[in-house]
C-alpha cells in the first residue's frame, strides 16, 4: 500500500497511551504493512486514564482492527474487554487487542517477545539461568510468566518498595507454585553477582538521562543485560554494560519482537521481521 493513500476500506491499527509521543510502534508496523501490502494503517492515539472507558468504545464503534496498549493501561483496560487469554490470564497485563467482529480480545505479547528477542537476537536461552528482575510493576507481571514457562533456575525480584515485590511474588507462587525471591533494591550490592546470568531492567530508570540501578563494579562479562527502556540512542545501562564485556539487549529488541507477535495475532502472517527492524533502527538513531 502507497503510505500517503488511505481509503474507505483502509483497515485501521493503533497504540494507546499516556504519553505516547515517544511510541515507535508507528514506525515498526508501518513499515510492515509497506513491505507486504496490506491496506493498512497505524496511528498513535494518546489516551488520558479518565478517558479510557471511552477509548474501549470507540475502539468497537471505529472498528479499529487491533490495538496495542501501553503505559498507563495495561492492566486498566483488562476489564473492559470481552475476553482475555494466554499470559494475561496470569499476568492481569494487556497489550494486544484483538477486535473479531466488535468483541475484543485482550492478551500479552511482551513475555514471548521477551524470550524471542533473547533466543532469536540475544542467543540466549533462559532455561536453567538465573534471572534478576529490577522492578516489580506491571512490566515485571508481563514478563515474569514466560521466564517461569521457559524454566528459569530462579528469579529475584528487587524493587524500592519491598512491599510490591512481595506481592507479585505472593500471586505468582499462587499462580504457578514457582518460588520468587524478594529484595529491596538498595540492597543489591549484597546479591551474588557472579551467580547472576540475565538482568532485567523493568524500570523506567534510564528512559531519562539518570544513573543506572546497577553500578558499574558489579558488571562482569558473564552477565546479560536486557535494559526494557528504549529511547533515542542508547541508554546508560547498556553504555556501561558493553564496557563491562556484558551482552546486551534494550527495550528496541523487546518492542520488535513484541510487536511481532501482535502481527501475527491480528493478521495471522508472518511478519516480515528485518523491515520492522530496520525501520526501527532508522529512527532511533541519535
Amino acid at each position: 500500500m502507497n503510505s500517503f493513500l488511505i481509503k474507505g476500506d483502509t483497515q485501521v491499527l493503533a497504540v494507546i497511551g499516556d504519553p505516547i509521543g515517544h511510541s515507535l510502534s508507528p514506525v515498526m508496523h508501518n513499515a510492515a504493512f509497506q513491505t507486504l501490502g496490506l491496506d493498512c494503517i497505524y496511528i498513535p492515539c494518546r489516551v488520558r486514564p479518565e478517558q479510557l472507558n471511552s477509548a474501549v468504545t470507540g475502539i468497537r464503534a471505529l472498528n479499529f482492527k487491533g490495538v496495542n496498549v501501553t503505559i498507563p493501561h495495561k492492566q486498566a483496560i483488562v476489564s473492559q474487554l470481552d475476553e482475555i487469554f494466554g499470559d494475561s490470564l496470569l499476568s492481569g497485563s494487556v497489550n494486544t487487542i484483538i477486535n473479531r467482529k466488535g468483541k475484543l480480545y485482550g492478551t500479552s505479547t511482551d513475555g514471548t517477545g521477551l524470550i524471542r528477542s533473547l533466543r532469536e537476537e540475544g542467543g540466549f536461552e533462559v532455561g536453567g539461568k538465573n534471572v534478576l528482575i529490577l522492578g516489580a510493576g506491571g512490566s515485571a507481571a508481563a514478563i515474569i510468566y514466560s521466564l517461569i514457562a521457559s524454566e528459569v533456575k530462579s528469579i529475584t525480584l528487587l524493587n524500592r518498595t519491598l512491599k510490591n515485590a512481595v506481592t507479585l511474588s505472593q500471586k505468582i507462587l499462587q499462580n504457578t507454585g514457582f518460588p520468587v525471591n524478594t529484595v529491596e533494591i538498595n540492597r543489591l550490592n549484597t546479591l551474588a553477582w557472579d551467580s547472576i546470568d540475565l538482568a532485567i531492567n523493568a524500570t523506567a530508570v534510564g528512559l531519562k538521562d539518570q544513573d543506572p540501578l546497577i553500578p558499574q563494579q558489579l558488571l562482569h562479562p558473564g552477565l546479560f543485560i536486557y535494559d526494557l527502556v528504549y529511547r533515542t540512542g542508547t541508554t546508560a545501562l547498556v553504555d556501561q554494560a558493553v564496557k563491562a564485556g556484558c551482552r546486551v539487549l534494550s527495550g528496541l529488541s523487546l518492542l520488535l519482537y513484541q510487536g511481532a507477535e501482535s502481527f501475527r495475532f491480528w493478521f495471522e502472517l508472518d511478519p516480515p521481521l528485518k523491515a520492522m527492524k530496520d525501520a526501527l533502527i532508522a529512527f532511533n538513531q541519535p
